[in-house]
């Protein structure tokens, strides 16, 4: 009988719960930190966090001080972000490949651990180019790291929400981002950071990275 693939939906309740252990509240801190120091003050400005799922980071960038909208294919992710959010964060249903907003509608988009797990990534790129002004946020899960490497192996055994997911390097990212921005004809200055301090450096081994773009015409 062939296995079924769980689906972000089916871990939608407990997705908050990984957040509350050992763990999850140590990278939650260090992932966060990583962000802002790459998206700077919010000064009010527009931010689409997209793939948004339960809305973890959604309410903590409005926290900060952004207006926030949160997007997401999956319903019930979408169900409990409103659930767990205020009133004055914007969710809507949607697909990061055909994002229903205008172009430049957004200071910065944010995708955090989202092209892993979209069934287009470069398309969701190109898409989150278009509908930003000053630039964008990925927040990646490392192909290089051996958290990376335990899902993979714990995924051949049995189904898991990473069987089907991508896990991206730092070069392999930065490449991608070359090759849509310009198709787009959009110049993008990046710049990659982690908190990892390693015997190999900062990023390679790294279970999460952020890549900060700045977009240019």
């Amino acid at each position: 009988m062939a296995r079924t693939q769980p689906g972000w939906a089916d871990v939608a309740e407990i997705y908050e719960a990984w957040y509350q252990t050992s763990r999850g509240r140590r990278y939650d801190v260090l992932e966060k930190g990583l962000i802002e120091e790459s998206l700077g003050p919010a000064r009010g400005r527009q931010l689409l966090d997209i793939g948004c799922g339960t809305g973890h980071f959604t309410r903590w960038f409005r926290e900060l001080g952004w207006q926030v909208w949160g997007l997401d294919l999956e319903r019930k992710m979408l169900s409990q972000a409103k659930q767990l959010s205020g009133n004055d964060i914007v969710y809507c249903w949607g697909d990061a490949a055909k994002l229903p907003f205008a172009d430049k509608s957004f200071h910065f988009s944010t995708m955090i651990t989202t092209l892993e797990s979209t069934a287009r990534p470069e398309k969701a790129l190109a898409e989150a180019i278009r509908v930003s002004r000053n630039g964008i946020i990925l927040g990646v899960l490392n192909s290089l790291s051996l958290l990376a490497l335990g899902r993979r192996v714990r995924a051949i055994s049995r189904a898991t929400i990473f069987s089907q997911t991508r896990f991206y390097s730092g070069p392999a990212l930065m490449s991608m981002v070359r090759r849509v921005s310009r198709q787009l004809g959009v110049r993008a200055k990046m710049r990659i950071s982690s908190w990892w301090k390693g015997p190999f450096g900062q990023i390679p081994l790294a279970p999460f990275f952020v890549l900060a773009i700045e977009l240019k015409e």
